[in-house]
C-alpha cells in the first residue's frame, strides 16, 4: 500500500468520517477551499485504482463511494513502513528514539509494559 499523497488523504478523512458518500458529497465536506469537482475525482480515480476505496452504482452515473481500508488498518500498514524504512524494522528503536525526543513520558512507558504484560 502506497503512502496518500495529503490531498487523498483529505478523500479518505471525509470517507472515514462520513461513511459512503456521492462525488459530489467528498466534495462539499472537503475543507475549504475545496477543490474542482474534476480534481477530486480523480483522485477519487486514483484511490480507487489502488484499492483504498470501492465504489456501488446507484443508478446511471451515479455512484457512492466508500473506504475499502479502514483508518486504523492504514495507519497500521504506514506505521509498520515507517518503522522499516527509518528503524530497519526495530520498534525497539523507534521506541527510544520517541522516549530521547521526550515524545513519550515515563508514565505512557509504564502504561504501555502494562498493556503488553495484559496481552500474554
Amino acid at each position: 500500500m502506497k503512502k496518500l499523497t495529503d490531498k487523498e488523504l483529505a478523500v479518505m478523512n471525509v470517507l472515514w468520517d462520513c461513511g459512503p458518500l456521492s462525488m459530489r458529497d467528498i466534495v462539499d465536506k472537503l475543507p475549504a477551499p475545496q477543490p474542482h469537482f474534476n480534481t477530486v475525482a480523480t483522485f477519487v480515480r486514483r484511490l480507487e485504482q489502488s484499492g483504498m476505496i470501492t465504489h456501488k452504482e446507484l443508478g446511471i452515473r451515479f455512484f457512492i463511494y466508500e473506504a475499502a481500508v479502514s483508518r486504523s488498518k492504514y495507519a497500521e500498514m504506514m506505521n509498520k513502513e515507517s518503522v522499516n524504512r527509518f528503524f530497519g524494522g526495530s520498534y525497539m528503536d523507534f521506541i527510544s528514539c520517541l522516549v530521547k525526543q521526550q515524545e513519550i513520558s515515563l508514565d505512557e512507558l509504564k502504561e504501555l509494559i502494562s498493556i503488553v504484560e495484559k496481552e500474554k
